[in-house]
């Protein structure tokens, strides 16, 4: 059995997510609590496999009872089921270390599939919250993701010199101004080089890095 603790500040929630688990054979709900305190001390009191946590509650938010288990080593799996996602706050509680992220508008079933993925070691996260996690990890890209290295190809990236003029420029080899490019689009969730440029002219140059 897959051992749940369902976080919500509405009864009604909390109740009906209860009996939505207690209809299979393969979840129980453990407990419930109704609000951030109590859920991370029952967490700790029940150790649930899996933490069904809604993210607007009074005094400590979903954010804060996730970063709350992680700080204290607590091994139970955290899926979100909210009404928001919002990038800014997917983005925050992502980075404070759930394991996936679903709408309460979701269907019944998607929600169980959640629970039984999430405590598999997967990351469901609904479709709609996935595209606000990109928009958020590419708004939040920094410089600061980047190598020097990095930063030197970006910027001839953004002067408009080929792979094989930086290449020649840096003195290194054509193989490895590919493999930094590479990895350059991947840091700045970015599809192609003049992306790249575009976000170097928008940050680096903008910043003040000198042309070379």
């Amino acid at each position: 059995m897959i051992r749940v603790l369902v976080v919500d500040d509405h009864e009604v929630v909390r109740t009906g997510l209860a009996l939505l688990l207690g209809s299979t054979s393969d979840l129980v709900c453990v407990g419930t609590a109704p609000d951030g305190d109590a859920a991370v001390e029952m967490e700790h009191l029940l150790s649930p496999d899996v933490v069904l946590l809604d993210l607007s509650m009074p005094g400590r938010d979903g954010v804060s009872v996730t970063r709350a288990l992680r700080d204290a080593g607590r091994q139970a799996r955290v899926l979100v089921l909210t009404s928001y996602c919002a990038p800014d706050l997917v983005l925050d509680v992502v980075q404070a270390g759930a394991d996936g992220y679903l709408l309460k508008e979701s269907r019944a079933e998607t929600i169980l599939d959640g629970v039984r993925a999430v405590a598999a070691g997967g990351a469901p996260v609904d479709p709609a919250v996935a595209r606000w996690l990109w928009t958020g990890l590419r708004a939040h890209a920094s410089a600061g993701d980047l190598t020097d290295r990095e930063r030197e190809v970006l910027e001839l990236v953004r002067q408009g010199h080929a792979n094989k003029s930086i290449a020649r420029r840096l003195e290194i080899t054509e193989r490895t101004v590919k493999a930094h490019v590479t990895h350059i689009l991947q840091r700045l969730g970015v599809h192609d080089r003049t992306q790249a440029a575009l976000w170097a002219e928008r940050h680096l140059h903008a910043a003040g890095v000198p042309e070379e």
